[in-house]
């Protein structure tokens, strides 16, 4: 693995969603998003990928519980076609199912409209920018994860025998404990800090234990760099036999179905009746090869699939402590 391409790859991909707007509009309105400069990548969210942000015209936003339809129920589409599959449910804190929905447009308070609401450009584009601004200051903690998965697997080749140490102006910010499938961060650490920190690879005798650190799933970090890392990536993530061997289950995945996605859980649904391979699972699944190889990053960086074990004479029957002691952890797979 190319490791330069992870150390120069600091900017995650952001994924929105437009609701209740015409095409035309909705393209517009994604063009300029994804020309922005700042610490992340705007992008439409792809077919069974939940948005971290929807964009929604002020008529299509309802506060009450009951409503016509929703984003999630709208097939996946953002460009509707209809008035009455547009309209999106937010609570007091204008959000939508714990995410946060930028408001764009004005309310035109006309209940017997049937056509879907047109924007007023530029000032759209203007309002457009600081949702985003505001919304990418939201999102600090999905940055921070990504930054710490991708310094992680940047130098997975010393996960073996090392953890990481991130410093930042001589000061301990962050450690990355393989081992143990830990993250250590400091509980003030900024995610600038984190883009800016010198890494040190530092034998593993103990495990890491210090005041003012909050502990995470080394899982949690890996998870959020394989769904919003570049797409040219994920080719290098995902280990030839998970192309090529049957897959099945590994470990139970420590996340709900709507944190996973649609394409990830439905990979393990049809895990659940048997092995399948990669190419069954694209087929059976309709996914691009893109997606096939994003879901399939993302499930095993967290370990819930792996190949199908295959027979090995006396080390199938080594306990696993014993592998341990002898070979060390192993890895990520």
């Amino acid at each position: 693995m190319d490791n330069s391409a992870f150390d120069s790859e600091h900017t995650p991909l952001v994924f929105i969603r437009p609701v209740g707007f015409s095409a035309a509009d909705a393209l517009r309105l994604l063009k300029a998003a994804q020309g922005m400069d700042g610490p992340v990548r705007w992008r439409l969210a792809p077919s069974g990928v939940m948005p971290d942000i929807y964009l929604a015209h002020a008529d299509s936003i309802q506060k009450s519980a009951r409503v016509r339809a929703s984003a999630d129920s709208a097939s996946g589409n953002s460009q509707t076609s209809g008035f009455e599959y547009s309209h999106l449910s937010v609570d007091d804190n204008d959000y939508h199912k714990d995410h946060p929905v930028c408001v764009l447009g004005q309310r035109s308070y006309d209940p017997a409209a049937t056509m879907l609401p047109s924007l007023l450009f530029p000032a759209a584009l203007q309002q457009l920018e600081v949702g985003l601004r505001k919304a990418q200051e939201e999102l600090i903690s999905q940055r921070m994860l990504y930054a710490l998965g991708s310094i992680a697997l940047g130098e997975r080749r010393v996960w073996r025998t090392r953890r990481l140490q991130l410093q930042y102006r001589s000061r301990l910010i962050a450690v990355v404990a393989p081992q143990d499938w830990e993250v250590h961060l400091a509980a003030n650490c900024t995610v600038n800090e984190l883009d800016q920190a010198v890494v040190q690879a530092v034998p593993q005798s103990t495990g890491f234990a210090a005041p003012g650190f909050d502990v995470l799933p080394l899982e949690h970090a890996l998870w959020e760099f394989a769904k919003r890392c570049p797409e040219a990536l994920l080719a290098q993530m995902v280990p030839t036999a998970y192309l090529t061997q049957p897959l099945t289950h590994r470990r139970i995945a420590q996340m709900t179905e709507r944190a996973l996605g649609d394409h990830c859980a439905a990979v393990l649904q049809l895990l659940d009746l048997g092995p399948r391979t990669a190419g069954e699972l694209q087929k059976q699944l309709r996914l691009t090869r893109p997606a096939l190889l994003r879901t399939l990053a993302c499930l095993a960086l967290i370990r819930a699939v792996h190949p199908v074990p295959k027979p090995r004479g006396f080390w199938n029957w080594m306990p696993n402590f014993v592998k341990r002691r002898v070979f060390g952890p192993s890895g990520i797979f």
